[in-house]
């Protein structure tokens, strides 16, 4: 499809409501208050914007008038818990600089199209932290132009800073762990089918752990992997699968702590013993996990909420501040299921 888009330096608000056939009062609604607009009326104003390259002033004019700053945070709508502990270790942050938090859920692809295609340009927060969800390269340069400050999380981008954990590294982690415990049968547990605007990071792990099992000469056998979705009861029910068989696994290595409940539930129906008849190793190591005395592999998640909160509010003051792509070690945290 021919790309229809003319920027059009200097730009203002009577060119965009004279291209999208509306009043200029309703592209001034559209900007600040985009929930009050009629959708298809929203369409015609954003689309004028794209075409016309228009950035509306505000971002940065209002800032400095502000005594209370005001933050957004993009974030899956499904309650994963290490979304939570994320948003926790911001939480501090933001207080202690009295800015106030817009929780904005995106709960499909065409939502988060409209968050980024509007919470930009309405003048309403100073800056954006983007957790965990998968941003296209053309909403990437969106952002961009709009002049906003954001801060990623778990996703990569030169033009922006960002807070990254090495999920190959924490598969590769959990296959050392196992190896290290004299566990040479080894099975997994991921998830399938990632929501389609968030980021999974399953196969990531899955890379890591497969490759150090096979270089070590103990390949994981395809009988013994399942793949399904990220909640306890998924787990419990590929636990059951995987555990059920006559040549089951001596351990099991799951994408996430939710998972790895899941699979502790199905060895207790099974009448097994954790770790003597099977080990089970998580992700994420939510604080769930330490109570249920599960091995996990951490990503420090309040620590990477806490570190994306700094470099937003960072940048916020000093704008000329370098950008800063921050990568987390993993570490591999031993309970009792291992």
């Amino acid at each position: 499809m021919k790309d229809t888009t003319t920027f059009t330096p200097g730009s203002t608000i009577y060119d965009v409501a004279d291209l999208a056939g509306v009043s200029i009062s309703t592209v001034s609604r559209f900007l600040n208050n985009p929930e009050k607009v009629n959708p298809d009326t929203a369409k015609k104003v954003e689309i004028a914007m794209d075409r016309l390259g228009y950035i509306p002033q505000g971002n940065t004019g209002a800032r400095a008038k502000r005594q209370v700053g005001r933050i957004g945070v993009l974030t899956p709508f499904f309650p994963a818990p290490s979304f939570v502990q994320r948003l926790q270790g911001m939480t501090p942050v933001f207080r202690q600089s009295q800015c106030e938090v817009v929780i904005y859920t995106v709960d499909t692809p065409d939502q988060l199209k409209e968050y980024l295609h509007s919470i930009p340009f309405s003048k309403r927060i100073d800056g954006l932290i983007i957790m965990s969800m998968r941003i296209a390269e053309t909403d990437v340069q969106l952002l961009a132009k709009a002049g906003l400050e954001v801060v990623f999380i778990e996703q990569h981008h030169p033009q922006f800073s960002g807070v990254e954990a090495d999920n190959v590294r924490g598969g590769g982690l959990a296959a050392e762990h196992f190896l290290a415990k004299g566990y040479t049968s080894c099975g997994f547990v991921g998830e399938r089918i990632s929501l389609p605007y968030s980021l999974q990071p399953s196969e990531l792990r899955w890379q890591g752990y497969r490759r150090v099992l096979a270089a070590a000469g103990y390949p994981v056998l395809g009988h013994q992997v399942r793949l399904g979705g990220g909640t306890v009861d998924e787990g419990c029910r590929m636990g059951l699968e995987i555990l059920g068989q006559s040549d089951r696994p001596r351990a099991i290595f799951t994408m996430s702590d939710l998972q790895a409940f899941g699979v502790m539930r199905a060895a207790r129906q099974l009448g097994l013993r954790i770790p003597q008849d099977v080990a089970v190793l998580g992700f994420d190591d939510i604080e769930a996990a330490d109570y249920m005395e599960l091995s996990t592999v951490s990503q420090s998640l309040g620590e990477s909420g806490r570190l994306a909160a700094e470099l937003l509010l960072g940048r916020i003051r000093e704008p000329g501040r370098p950008l800063q792509s921050v990568h987390l070690e993993v570490s591999v945290v031993q309970r009792s299921t291992t």
